[in-house]
């Protein structure tokens, strides 16, 4: 595994108060916020895992999946980052402007430019964080729709484009940056890497939100962004 160093000795002896307990209505277990064990669980998160990087190493012979049982099927927090050739990202015909819909339905632009991505280090760059209570397996896959070419249509744009789905961030995300490649699936299997940390059940909904939450704040990956309405 390659370690990230990102705040994690820090976070690691963070201890906080474990007062949050969530009831739902129809369910035997409560879910509970355990966190003194957030700092923890963030620096699992910081690891890329070898075996997943790149994410070609997930995929079935077919290339149009991801291989069965490559990934867990519990819930957790995962995060996508770009360990492939940075000269890509640094490249001119890399899409810098996002404008997204902003308060009072004005727009606002964001400049994804060199250094928010850090091009400047040489660390593997957050791109996206989530978190999924179905599965971990389940998700990825709805982020890579490896069945389909492209997910956005052909053309730069600096609006932010409504992807066919609510559940591919990612792969809209990699064609807002490469927004004249015909077939971005070689871009992001080649060039991306995910790291996870498996936080499954109802009993651990809250754990899920606040370490999303937390990596986040603290990785900023451009996908993830996103303004008040």
């Amino acid at each position: 595994m390659r370690f990230v160093v990102l705040l994690t000795s820090f976070l690691s002896g963070l201890e906080m108060p474990c007062w949050c307990s969530v009831r739902y209505g129809c369910s035997a277990m409560s879910a509970k916020l355990h966190g003194g064990s957030l700092g923890r669980w963030f620096e699992e998160l910081c690891r890329i895992k070898d075996d997943h990087d790149p994410l070609q190493n997930l995929v079935a012979s077919t290339g149009a999946r991801l291989m069965s049982g490559c990934l867990p099927t519990q819930g957790g927090v995962y995060a996508f980052w770009w360990t492939g050739d940075r000269q890509l990202l640094a490249s001119s015909t890399r899409n810098r402007e996002l404008a997204l819909k902003g308060p009072g339905g004005r727009t606002v632009c964001l400049d994804l430019d060199d250094e928010w991505l850090g091009l400047s280090t040489d660390l593997p760059i957050p791109l996206y964080v989530g978190k999924s209570a179905s599965g971990i397996q389940k998700r990825v896959g709805q982020h890579l729709m490896l069945s389909r070419e492209r997910v956005l249509r052909l053309g730069r744009r600096k609006r932010k484009a409504k992807p066919p789905t609510t559940s591919c961030q990612l792969r809209a995300g990699i064609e807002h940056f490469f927004p004249s490649e015909k077939d971005t699936r070689a871009i992001v299997l080649k060039n991306v890497g995910l790291s996870y940390v498996a936080l499954d059940g109802d009993e651990n909904a809250v754990n899920r939100f606040y370490l999303e939450d937390l990596a986040i704040g603290l990785m900023r990956p451009p996908l993830n962004v996103d303004i008040e309405r």
